[in-house]
């Protein structure tokens, strides 16, 4: 079993740069734990749930997430790692 110390140094490469780690940190400090629900991916990415089930359909404009089980209504996870990764990466530059 992995410790404390472990896991955060685990989180640190897993993140691709330090606007992930401070959008997960962020996130954590909240309250969020490491697996969230769709309900509460929406409310971080500021859209309604049948925003997050369509961009489920369509297949793109979500970070990655697991199905918990085969069947067609089966929960769906998505981890604050990915999260705060597809965050840090959506970040557009300007002049």
């Amino acid at each position: 079993m992995q410790t404390n110390s472990n896991l955060s140094t685990t989180v640190s490469q897993l993140l691709i740069n330090q606007e992930a780690e401070a959008f997960y940190s962020e996130l954590k400090a909240e309250g969020y734990t490491l697996l969230i629900s769709k309900k509460q991916y929406a409310t971080i990415a500021g859209c309604s749930l049948s925003t997050v089930d369509n961009q489920i359909k369509l297949g793109y404009g979500l970070p990655n997430y697991k199905k918990m089980g085969e069947a067609k209504n089966a929960k769906i996870m998505f981890s604050l790692i990915s999260v705060a990764n597809f965050f840090a990466s959506k970040t557009i530059l300007t002049a």
